[in-house]
């Protein structure tokens, strides 16, 4: 009888060990979860008065790691300002004005209280009404050394830039902080690489500003050491 026990205590023991080998092996063969891979990248950083500022999307190789509660990209495209030569449509002399940023839509909700910011670019002498000269334009503008903070009511300048910042707190969408309702005489941009992939112009570059209240330049807010990386349609087409 005692035999009989020892032996099935042995059996036991054995199949135990074999079930618990065998886990372990299928354990070790199976393979890590891979990282996913960021595809792309965008923001505008800084600091605003002197806290850390950062308006930031990420897309990657996977749908599961996208936020889908995050700022939205909006890539724009280009709308043009035709001064027509009279009676004569789709002549004259054009400038062209591009708007992108990260931003929420209409039917988005910001649930995480997100801050949001869009740029421009206006004021782009294009020349002839063409669809080709607008692309070199284009080109041309991010290639320049030197630009201009647009202002709004104030003398309208060649080749400008702004940039409106939405904070999350301010629950009035009409209410906002932008470069055009205030003095940027002393403010920097600088374009530091430009490439076109696709229908995009993907653009980096270093800039700061003040940011004014809307209706009250009194209440600004300094924006130092501002980074920023965004893409542009570059398809006139649409």
């Amino acid at each position: 009888m005692k035999m009989q026990n020892l032996t099935k205590t042995i059996l036991f023991s054995l199949l135990t060990l074999i079930i618990f080998t065998s886990c372990e092996s299928n354990n070790e063969s199976e393979p890590p979860e891979s990282e996913p891979i960021l595809l792309e990248n965008y923001y505008f950083k800084g600091q605003l008065d002197g806290a850390d500022l950062v308006i930031e999307t990420k897309i990657y190789d996977s749908s599961l790691f996208n936020d889908p509660n995050g700022v939205s990209i909006d890539y724009g495209g280009s709308q043009t300002n035709d001064i027509e030569v009279f009676g004569e449509p789709g002549t004259g002399f054009c400038y062209g004005t591009y708007a992108f940023g990260l931003i929420f839509y209409d039917f988005q909700e910001n649930i995480n209280q997100l801050d949001a910011a869009k740029m421009y670019f206006s004021g782009i002498p294009v020349g002839d009404c063409f669809l080709e000269d607008e692309l070199n334009s284009i080109r041309e503008f991010l290639a320049r050394e030197n630009y201009e903070y647009r202002r709004f009511q104030g003398v309208e300048v060649n080749n400008n830039v702004a940039l409106d910042f939405f904070p999350a707190e301010l629950e009035d969408e009409q209410t906002y902080y932008s470069s055009r309702f205030g003095d940027n005489t002393d403010a920097s941009f600088e374009v530091t690489s430009t490439k076109e992939e696709g229908d995009f112009f993907i653009i980096e570059g270093n800039f700061s500003c003040k940011l004014y209240k809307f209706n009250d330049e009194n209440d600004y807010k300094e924006l130092e050491n501002g980074v920023f990386k965004i893409k542009i349609s570059n398809n006139l087409d649409e």
